[in-house]
């Protein structure tokens, strides 16, 4: 796939975007972007598939504006037309997706502004109450955002008032107060009942599961997910199926960063045991990949499920904010060894042996 970076400044976004669309709902910053293409395998530029996922298309993304990153929740909207993030900083990001036959191509018209707490404040100026991990939709249409370290789910009338939407909490487990500092809430999703399933990034049960609860109403009941090492927990969405999807990544300073998408059946979500399920993708040597922490899913027009992997640079120079778009395939006869879970890249298994 072609390199193209385009460059726009907040000059040009003021005078491209209609002035209703200047003072809608968002009520963010216009911030310059620039992005360039990305090709699935670096190693092989050709290479467009990789177990049941065919890439549709990848893009860096990068901006001058230094609240921009950090990047670790997602949703798409019905048309993939736009994309809606929060950062592990305390901001929302907006953004307009732009596709060329179909595949992903481009990111512009992008809004940044703060999370604001019940009084109106920012939360931006505190990791502690900024954190945001995790975003849904509940079926009313708000928007639900969750926190770590200052454990909390917030939902915000986003659809309405944007990102000057003030926040009503919604209660998940008195057992979340408990959550480990830096490893609480990292994946929250809305179930086809209408119930949430919220999912720690590394508080364990005492039988060493990863902690969570399914929501409904003011009822909430304990969730177990298995752990996969080396990887862990960054995100989950629902595909239309009703399966649930998780997305994992790994870290280590000899073997760098991994992710990997396991996908849970719907009837499994019902069970009493821990949830666990097939590894539909993981990354190889030589993927594309950073430290992928936001998933999102939606149905194109001519039925394809498409998922979209956006990552969090850590506001590190040397990582990079990616945004990779995916058509997940329905099951197919494959290489017994493309099915095993155990067909790691070495730095897997090094990461498996030490954890």
């Amino acid at each position: 796939m072609p390199i193209r970076a385009i460059v726009a400044t907040a000059a040009i976004l003021a005078c491209a975007i209609p002035a209703a669309a200047q003072t809608s709902s968002h009520a963010g910053d216009a911030i310059p972007l620039s992005y360039a293409h990305v090709a699935l395998n670096s190693a092989d530029p050709t290479a467009t598939t990789s177990r049941r996922l065919t890439y549709r298309g990848g893009l860096i993304i990068q901006s001058p504006d230094n609240r921009f990153g950090g990047l670790s929740g997602l949703l798409v909207s019905k048309d993939g037309s736009e994309m809606v993030a929060v950062s592990d900083s305390g901001y929302w990001f907006s953004a307009q997706l732009d596709y060329r036959d179909g595949n992903l191509d481009g990111v512009s018209r992008a809004y940044l502004a703060p999370l604001l707490d019940a009084e109106g404040k920012s939360v931006a100026d505190s990791k502690r109450r900024g954190d945001a991990e995790s975003l849904a939709r509940l079926p009313d249409g708000r928007l639900i955002v969750g926190f770590e370290r200052n454990h909390r789910v917030e939902a915000y009338d986003f659809d309405a008032t944007g990102m000057i939407s003030l926040p009503t909490p919604v209660p998940i487990s008195p057992d979340l107060k408990n959550a480990v500092n830096n490893k609480g809430l990292e994946a929250i999703e809305t179930l086809p009942d209408g119930s949430l399933i919220a999912l720690t990034e590394g508080s364990y049960d005492a039988q060493g599961y990863i902690k969570g609860w399914r929501v409904s109403g003011n009822a909430s009941t304990p969730v177990a997910l298995r752990r996969s090492p080396p990887f862990d927990l960054t995100d989950t969405a629902l595909l239309p199926s009703g399966d649930l999807l998780t997305l994992e990544r790994r870290f280590s300073l000899i073997g760098g960063v991994g992710a990997q998408l396991r996908l849970i059946e719907s009837a499994s979500l019902n069970g009493n045991g821990p949830l666990d399920g097939d590894i539909i993708y993981r990354s190889t040597a030589g993927h594309t990949i950073d430290n992928m922490e936001g998933l999102a899913v939606r149905t194109a027009a001519d039925g394809a499920t498409l998922l979209y992997v956006v990552s969090d640079d850590n506001f590190n120079p040397l990582q990079r904010t990616l945004l990779l778009m995916f058509e997940l395939m329905p099951p197919a006869d494959q290489d017994p060894a493309d099915q095993d879970p155990a067909d790691q890249d070495p730095a897997d298994q090094d990461n498996a042996s030490a954890d």
